[in-house]
């Protein structure tokens, strides 16, 4: 008969005679599973009768009692020695602390292999102890059964630590630990159920299911691990874990092939061999632990690592002890002052005041920038970091000072700061918006001026993002040009573009910003497109104005040219038709003749004088002046031109500031305005609001156009003449100063152009609102000014002639036609006329005619003495002669006259009437006078 293949021992348990014996027959397998775990045999328990020789027989094994007791000391020492040399590697591979993606594996291995061992010797020790031997073989089912997943658990963590990923089943893990631990329960109740192994006496023993299960998911799984290390070991790159991969091959099959050849050795071997090869890789296991580096990839020293640090690193104990400083700290401390054992406390209060190890006792507040100074005087800004040093088991060693070197930092940092500083500056000092685009369209950076201008903060455009440009739109009255709009978006104008661009965006609220964009690419690498807005509102104001200067200037020029001698001209033709007709009878058909002729003349004159006042060269006599009363003097004349339909309403300050000022000039300017509104309310029915006031009147809420002309301050009064018209857009009122310029008919004259040009030589400010369908107001300024007197105004009874009857008047001009027909108005009223052609002559006359000279009509334009330069040497000789100054087109040659008085002094523009030259004289003399 076959002997029973397996059988590990058989230990008697008493003797009931001399002839028979009765042993408890345990017989277990081991099945193939990891070298380590060596998964426990089924026991099988059956009583078998002895012969008295002494001999148990089972199958065709024979053993002796004395021979059974030999082979307990062969497999005590076998176990001894593997728990020996499990507790050495435990212990050493604890006090190394082997990287944390080892654990819980590492430890669940060795603790699997040295539970089996304790088991197996527990039950060899004290086999007639059932108890004791139950226990043993419970510790030795479950390292046997808890080996192999701790195997494959260190495997997956040993070859991701290293890099290497290909571990096949990473996830089957929880699948073979759940059944594991349904063969450990099957195993300790196996004697109730036999489903592992059935012993049979005399006869070959028969293997249950479950055997064969355990013995083929474990041994699998210890055969995957070998598999893998054996790939890691050809497959990876460093050498070293190279080496560590064949080392652990070597680790898991001598245990796994001892357990093996036990299991299916053909010839019974003494005693279990798996112990023994547990022995055998611990010893492989520790000398690839020390010489080999296992579970730590490089040894490595402290003064190798630190000494070639470029920063300062000093290390102390808990009590501030200095235990190492690399060569930069003892560089910066000074050499020699860093001794081990030697306190730190003192250097570092000598050097670092404001840094104190006492602060790291209970936390280590965030690094913050020291001063240092160094033994021999040198200051360096450096940045002290703290770090606990641990020793094994995360026992606290002591501290490591890490001194980072900022002074180059905070130099770079200092200058970056003062050019950031002279940006900002030169940012608030250009007072322009400034706004930088990424080539992906994102903005890169925009400044206050920029935001300010849309009347938003630098955030809130920043979180607008691509919708910026959308949300901008609405503030703008139109949309700008398409070329500005493609260059906002860089998928339709690249950024690489050289192209610059740049409009003028009118917006709502009625200013003017200027936009340009440029392509940016800086030699740091920033690329972009820049954006620079600039409100220029008031640039366009000015640089219209300019404009309209210099087209008033040329036209005031031409006018001034034509006005001299054209007025001379018209003073003939008026003159010439006044004597002409005061020499023929009342009836006679040319009369109506000649009073057309006098129509047309003073058409002209009139004509010339508008052209004069929309080229500021208009010329007056400044007095003081109530606009309130000629307000109402000025619509006493002209509501009978008013439709009966339009109302006037009046709110006029009766206590009004006195101004300065021409009259006839300011008569026309009121004449114009309330003409204008007539115009704009038609043959409707509407109201004109006529009102004056002291100061600025407040705007109108109901108008979307405006436009102001002049500027004005100090103390103002106002006059504004509104009305319910039609109204105007603002298209409209940027034309409406043009001459000629008219939305009902053409050629209606110079109309506004001329009252704005009045004005400007009043110093005076004009504003006008309005709104289509409601109407308009115009409001004009004008500046009060201290000391003004009242004109002097004589009142007496009308010229006729004879009234200044024997009184010489000198009459200079040079033109001949006027002396002539001033002669005869002249002679008409009673006066002794004497002539001159220019200055000499008139000089040389005064003094011949000597004190009973009493007037002098003196032209301003004249070759030779000007007229300016007479009145002055007349006024030096004769102050209280009575001058009257006549010119065409005075220029600025009646701002020349310093010491004008209105009481000897007046003036008379050509051309004129006799009427209004005697009007002139009675304001100088008294008819009266004899």
């Amino acid at each position: 008969m076959k002997p029973i293949a397996g059988l590990a021992c058989i230990v008697p348990v008493g003797r009931t005679d001399s002839s028979d014996r009765t042993a408890e027959l345990f017989l277990y397998r081991h099945l193939p599973v990891k070298p380590e775990t060596a998964v426990p045999s089924q026991i099988i328990r059956s009583r078998i009768a002895a012969p008295s020789c002494g001999m148990i027989e089972v199958g065709a094994l024979q053993v002796s009692e004395a021979q059974m007791d030999s082979f307990m000391p062969e497999a005590q020492i076998a176990s001894a020695l593997g728990i020996v040399l499990l507790l050495a590697l435990c212990t050493h591979i604890f006090y190394r602390r082997p990287p944390a993606a080892l654990w819980p594996a590492l430890p669940l291995v060795f603790s699997s292999a040295l539970i089996f061992s304790l088991g197996d010797l527990i039950a060899l020790v004290w086999p007639n102890d059932s108890a004791i031997r139950g226990g043993g073989m419970i510790l030795v089912y479950t390292g046997l059964l808890t080996i192999a997943p701790g195997w494959w658990l260190f495997t997956t963590g040993f070859a991701e630590m290293v890099g290497y990923r290909k571990v096949p089943f990473r996830s089957a893990l929880p699948v073979f630990v759940a059944i594991n631990v349904l063969l450990w329960i099957g195993m300790i109740t196996n004697p109730w159920h036999g489903q592992f192994i059935e012993a049979r006496p005399l006869a070959r023993s028969e293997y249950g299911p479950l055997w064969y299960a355990t013995a083929l998911i474990n041994y699998a799984a210890l055969c995957a691990t070998v598999f893998v290390h054996a790939r890691e070991g050809h497959f990876i790159q460093d050498p070293t874990i190279r080496t560590q991969s064949r080392f652990l091959v070597v680790a898991v099959s001598v245990p796994m092939s001892m357990n093996m050849v036990y299991v299916f050795s053909p010839v019974s071997l003494s005693y279990d061999p798996t112990a023994l090869g547990y022995a055998i890789s611990c010893l492989l296991f520790l000398f690839a632990v020390e010489r080999r580096d296992l579970f730590v990839l490089e040894r490595v020293s402290l003064p190798s690592v630190l000494d070639h640090d470029a920063d300062p690193i000093v290390i102390v104990t808990r009590h501030h002890q200095i235990l190492y400083a690399n060569p930069h700290a003892e560089k910066l401390f000074g050499q020699g002052t860093l001794k081990p054992g030697a306190p730190i406390g003192e250097l570092l209060e000598l050097a670092v005041p404001s840094f104190s190890l006492t602060e790291f006792k209970n936390s280590a507040p965030q690094p913050r920038e020291h001063r240092f100074t160094s033994p021999w005087g040198v200051e360096s800004f450096v940045v002290i970091e703290v770090s606990i040093v641990e020793k094994s088991r995360g026992n606290e060693a002591g501290l490591c000072l890490r001194l980072r070197d900022r002074t180059a930092l905070r130099t770079a940092l200092d200058e970056s700061e003062e050019h950031l500083a002279l940006l900002e500056a030169l940012d608030l000092a250009i007072g322009e918006g400034l706004l930088y685009k990424e080539p992906t369209g994102g903005i890169r950076y925009v400044n206050e001026a920029f935001a300010k201008l849309w009347g938003m903060s630098t955030r809130e455009m920043l979180e607008r993002g691509n919708q910026l440009q959308t949300y901008l739109g609405t503030m703008l009255r139109e949309p700008p040009p398409k070329k500005i709009q493609r260059m906002w978006n860089p998928e339709d104008a690249p950024f690489e573009s050289p192209r610059t661009e740049s409009c003028d965006l009118a917006m709502r609220d009625g200013r003017t910003l200027e936009v340009r964009t440029l392509s940016i690419e800086t030699e740091q690498g920033f690329r972009g497109r820049a954006w620079r807005l600039t409100d220029v509102t008031q640039a366009r104001q000015e640089f219209q104005a300019m404009i309209q200067a210099q087209k008033l200037e040329g036209l005031g020029l031409l006018a001034g040219g034509i006005a001299h001698d054209f007025n001379n001209l018209l003073m003939t033709i008026l003159g010439n038709t006044e004597i002409a007709r005061g020499g023929i009878h009342s009836d006679s058909p040319i009369q109506e003749a000649l009073a057309d002729v006098e129509v047309a003349a003073t058409t002209a004159a009139e004509l010339t004088s508008q052209l004069l006042a929309y080229a500021g060269k208009t010329t007056f006599i400044t007095e003081s002046l109530d606009l309130t009363l000629l307000i109402r003097e000025v619509t006493g004349l002209i509501s009978v031109t008013i439709p009966k339909s339009i109302e006037i309403d009046f709110h006029l300050d009766d206590e009004l500031p006195l101004i300065r000022g021409g009259s006839a000039q300011l008569r026309q300017v009121l004449m114009n305005l309330i003409a204008n509104a007539a115009d704009a309310i038609g043959d409707a029915r509407g109201t004109i609001n006529i009102g004056t006031g002291t100061g600025r009147p407040a705007p109108r809420s109901d108008t979307c156009a405006s436009i102001e002309h002049g500027a004005i301050s100090g103390d103002v009064v106002h006059v504004t003449v509104g009305d319910n018209g039609v109204g105007m857009d603002a298209a409209t009122l940027t034309k409406i100063f043009d001459p000629f310029f008219t939305t009902k008919f053409t050629g209606r004259g110079l109309g506004l152009a001329a009252a704005r040009g009045i004005l400007d030589s009043h110093e005076g400010q004009l504003i006008i609102e309005s709104e289509l369908g409601l109407g308009s107001t115009f409001t004009f300024l004008l500046p009060l000014q201290e000391g003004a007197r009242p004109a002097s105004k004589k009142t007496g009874s009308s010229a006729h002639s004879g009234t200044f009857a024997n009184r010489d008047v000198l009459v200079v001009d040079d033109e001949a036609p006027i002396r002539a027909v001033l002669t005869k108005h002249l002679a008409a009223a009673g006066f002794n006329v004497h002539l001159a052609a220019n200055g000499e002559e008139a000089l040389a006359a005064v003094a011949e005619i000597g004190p009973a000279l009493r007037l002098v009509i003196l032209d301003l334009a004249m070759p030779g003495l000007s007229g300016v330069e007479t009145w002055s040497q007349l006024r030096t000789t004769r102050a209280e002669l009575p001058i009257i100054i006549s010119s065409g087109h005075p220029e600025d040659a009646m701002e020349k006259l310093e010491g004008w008085n209105t009481a000897y002094d007046g003036f008379i523009q050509k051309p004129y009437r006799s009427q209004t030259l005697l009007l002139a004289i009675e304001s100088l003399l008294d008819p009266g006078e004899s």
